[in-house]
């Protein structure tokens, strides 16, 4: 028994007296999984998704996953750890509800709007007399809430109009009108859910992931000044009024135009109040 002791620490002192040796040793105790996600196959699955999920953690979240290490040192079960991953990654605007859906990609928030969807307006009743000056009534109880034609593109020609007025709280308002006839250019804006499936999400890889968290950031930050733009026509009747006569003026043109040339933007000039301002 004491020769296989002294074999032991003969490996032990020859181990110790090799940098590299210590150096793999230190490896494989810091990272346990160091070996089993050596492949770097994109299309590696592992046993499962929680495995899958644990090397795009180690991969993309590098910080993260020596926590994650220190917690399945510590005795914490693979719930607990499902849950702390998952609300670090929240943090960042991603909305990830367990790691089992990261093998799918990156999952993005929709706030698209489906001006056609009655349940939006239950849930937006505020936004019933934004959207009434534009033809919008979801008051009948028909299935779909009717939308003239020619609704987005009159939308999207407010938007653009608001968006070069030098008053901020006019270019807020152009963010609403955005929102609301989804032509931000932020897709995370002008998605819904079911339109957001249709496209190939985006992988875990840093490029991707810097880009999911650009787009997440602008996304919540329009949101942010739609909500002021929201308040500011709730709270000045002169610029509501001011949106039904410039949404009937852009009508007006439309009707008289060609209807193979109805399609094109109208050239109409939007007229809007001057506002005072607390520093005036």
């Amino acid at each position: 028994m004491s020769e296989l002791l002294q074999i032991q620490q003969l490996l032990i002192n020859g181990m110790n007296s090799d940098p590299m040796l210590c150096l793999a040793n230190v490896i494989a105790w810091l990272d346990p999984f160091w070996d089993d996600f050596t492949d770097e196959d994109d299309d590696y699955t592992g046993d499962g998704g929680l495995d899958l999920a644990l090397r795009v953690v180690r991969n993309s979240f590098p910080a993260l996953y020596v926590q994650v290490i220190e917690q399945l040192r510590n005795g914490y079960s693979w719930d607990d750890i499902d849950r702390f991953v998952c609300r670090e990654i929240e943090i960042l605007g991603i909305p990830l509800e367990n790691l089992e859906w990261m093998g799918y990609g990156i999952p993005l928030p929709s706030y698209g709007v489906r001006l056609e969807e009655p349940d939006f307006y239950k849930s937006h009743v505020d936004l019933i007399p934004v959207l009434a000056p534009f033809g919008i009534d979801p008051a009948s109880d028909d299935d779909t809430v009717f939308v003239p034609e020619y609704t987005p593109l009159i939308g999207q020609y407010v938007a653009e109009n608001l968006q070069q007025h030098p008053d901020a709280r006019y270019r807020q308002l152009s963010w609403l009108v955005q929102w609301l006839f989804s032509c931000s250019g932020n897709s995370v804006i002008d998605l819904d859910y079911e339109a957001m499936c249709e496209f190939q999400p985006l992988s875990w890889d840093k490029d991707d992931l810097e880009f999911a968290i650009v787009i997440i950031q602008e996304a919540d930050e329009i949101m942010l000044q739609a909500l002021k733009g929201l308040a500011f026509l709730q709270s000045t009747p002169e610029v509501f009024a001011a949106l039904g006569d410039n949404v009937r003026r852009i009508y007006k043109v439309l009707s008289k135009q060609p209807k193979e040339n109805r399609h094109d933007k109208p050239r109409v000039r939007c007229i809007w109040p001057s506002l005072r301002t607390s520093a005036d």
